[in-house]
């Protein structure tokens, strides 16, 4: 398999993802995946009905919507980037249910099911497994079922969760038509859009500024709909336009999927609002509702920049997808890895359990209790925060898989000038075939740990081809150390493009310095970011199983720390990471100065913020570690003033 560029008249682009597999996890990273197919993922077909031997997706009985399509979407680049033969025959069972399942007509899947949006969710699966394994089945499927939608959208439409997810349904038929050329899939993208809710005309306007608590009511929303249903219609909530506009455009899931939506349209319709449609849509998420560890609030809807609000699991792993593929898209500028590496650095492991065996629905960046108990969220219920199998809801056990395994397989991208770029330094090797010749990367270093990076090149024979090097834009006098001895003085926040005649044995070393770094977030709280990782006081955590198996933490401990202004901090390295998240001492912390104040809990969470807040005791020195690492933390401090009565 080569990697698929985009074919005329489509917006040419200059990265394209690399065939599934061509990108193997090394040192924590492949602790991380080994874990996650340890865990849960490995075994969730043996313990979970919903997509297990009895799910109409394996033709029996049982659950036929998103549940199975969703599992196998992170179950396939897990079992290819680990290379693991048993992972590989666990999805071949779905893959040749859902290729033998496909209609006369074109339409496929459970019998049961006429929704588009499980469709979409199945067609993401068999794309990567194409990829991984070049079976040109796949390709007939897609081409005979996007056939069918080019005939029958008007009598047969996207409706409810597929009308706001309707931009991974456009993505998947322009992937195909770049193999293919067929016009017909252009047309069909023209009828999607027209069914699929204005996500460049809303992150343009972006009207949800305020927390959706108190905006808008869930009692509101119920309302809406009982006077819609006032005529005796009796369609499926989803269907009705109040719930429409309201919930799907505020859903937290539905925001994260729906930023990619503009650069998919802008491939095939390109206009201002498609064009800046992430950029315009990110800078008010974040202004609105973000957070410090790189995500927006949503439980389950937007709900404002409190770090006690929640965010969802789900949220995390689509809102990096989505990220994973504009890059491959267009060229979005270098903000798009940064971000990338911001989230899945941090409110990714955050979600889990150190043995990846338990997720939280709803994880808070100022996360002092973890329990069964209500909180201020805008709809979830009161066992969002706890780790367990299924907390919540459902989705979230089904979708959190795909999140570790795609960030592997988008952790280099090909050029389009037949080279190879870096969005992320993490411990990998990278196989794949440059100008017809065997070309592999091993990357190591312990990045993000670590900001030295080591690039070990091997070929089948000299040859010459460009690596672009990725410079974060927090590193400090970056520099980058080539094989023949020269020395590059690089900057931050740029790319720069090494091209050489490379031969087995030449290394290329990174060296991206990183000082811890105060940001300033919600109420002026102060965030300490150390490179891509943002550091948090971990108290200690006391954890408890609960009846169901559910995990609950609490702490004795002090958290109540206000930071000193203007302290300087300094970060402690303690050998290079081999564990995943959460395994382990961590082997960077940062140090700061640091002072009690009067700062105490509402209800289950973390008060609010307090702002200029007075020390109530002696200033000490306090160990913040990495928050992936933590499962009780805070992350976002108040900011206090020394007094000199302490």
């Amino acid at each position: 398999m080569k990697p698929i560029f985009n074919r005329a008249p489509l917006t040419p682009n200059a990265l394209a993802p690399l065939p599934l597999g061509s990108i193997r996890p090394d040192g924590w990273l492949l602790d991380q995946l080994r874990t996650q197919a340890d865990g849960l993922s490995g075994k969730l077909h043996e313990v979970w009905k919903d997509v297990g031997e009895d799910c109409a997706w394996l033709g029996g009985e049982g659950d036929g919507w998103e549940r199975a399509p969703y599992y196998l979407d992170g179950l396939i680049p897990l079992a290819w980037a680990l290379d693991d033969d048993g992972l590989k025959e666990v999805c071949k069972r779905y893959v040749e249910w859902m290729l033998q399942s496909q209609r006369e007509d074109g339409w496929f899947g459970p019998e049961k099911n006429d929704d588009h949006w499980p469709l979409m969710v199945a067609l993401k699966a068999l794309r990567q497994y194409f990829s991984a394994t070049g079976d040109k089945r796949v390709l007939v499927l897609m081409d005979r079922f996007f056939k069918y939608q080019y005939r029958n959208l008007a009598t047969h439409p996207l409706r409810g969760w597929a009308v706001a997810r309707g931009g991974e349904n456009m993505e998947l038929a322009l992937w195909l038509y770049n193999l293919t050329g067929q016009k017909y899939l252009l047309e069909l993208c023209r009828k999607l859009r027209a069914q699929t809710l204005d996500w460049p005309n809303f992150f343009h306007t972006f009207p949800i500024t305020m927390p959706m608590g108190r905006s808008l009511k869930w009692e509101r929303l119920e309302e809406g709909m009982k006077e819609e249903r006032a005529d005796g219609d009796e369609l499926e909530a989803e269907n009705r336009p109040f719930f429409q506009t309201q919930y799907h455009l505020s859903h937290g899931v539905n925001v994260a999927m729906g930023l990619k939506t503009p650069g998919v349209i802008n491939l095939f319709k390109s206009g201002f609002k498609e064009q800046g449609g992430f950029k315009f849509g990110w800078a008010k998420l974040m202004k609105h509702h973000g957070v410090a560890s790189g995500v927006f609030t949503c439980d389950e809807h937007l709900n404002g920049a409190s770090p006690t609000q929640g965010t969802e699991t789900c949220t995390v792993v689509e809102l990096m997808y989505s990220i994973e593929t504009l890059i491959g898209l267009g060229d979005y500028g270098a903000e798009l890895p940064d971000i990338l590496e911001r989230i899945a650095y941090n409110a990714l492991p955050a979600a889990f359990t150190p043995d990846m065996s338990g997720h939280q629905y709803d994880q808070q960046v100022n996360q002092v209790k973890v329990s069964r108990e209500p909180r201020k969220w805008y709809n979830n219920g009161d066992d969002s925060n706890l780790f367990g199998f299924e907390p919540n809801f459902g989705c979230c056990t089904a979708n959190y898989h795909q999140g570790w395994p795609k960030f592997v397989s988008h952790l280099w991208y090909a050029t389009n000038d037949g080279g190879l770029s870096a969005v992320s330094y993490a411990p990998c090797t990278v196989r794949t075939a440059l100008g017809g010749v065997p070309v592999r990367l091993k990357v190591s270093g312990g990045y993000p740990f670590a900001q030295t990076v080591r690039i070990e090149v091997a070929v089948k024979q000299p040859t010459e081809f460009p690596l672009y090097l990725r410079v974060p834009y927090w590193a400090r006098q970056p520099m980058i150390y080539l094989p023949d001895g020269e020395i590059m003085q690089v900057r931050a926040n740029e790319t720069t493009c090494v091209r050489r005649k490379w031969r087995t044995g030449d290394v290329v070393r990174l060296e991206m310095p990183a000082a811890p770094k105060l940001t300033r977030w919600y109420h002026q709280s102060g965030a300490v970011e150390f490179g891509p990782l943002l550091m948090a006081f971990q108290p200690k955590e006391n954890w408890l199983r609960l009846e169901n198996g559910d995990w609950q933490v609490t702490t004795d401990d002090q958290w109540n720390w206000a930071l000193l202004r203007d302290e300087p901090m300094k970060a402690v390295a303690e050998g290079e990471r081999e564990t995943a998240f959460g395994k382990g001492a961590p082997c960077i912390k940062v140090l700061a100065k640091a002072a009690p104040v009067e700062w105490g809990m509402d209800g289950a969470s973390a008060g609010s913020v307090p702002m200029a807040p007075t020390p109530q005791g002696p200033a000490q020195v306090i160990e913040l570690t990495p928050f992936g690492d933590t499962a009780l933390r805070i992350a976002q401090f108040p900011i206090a003033v020394e007094t000199s009565n302490h």
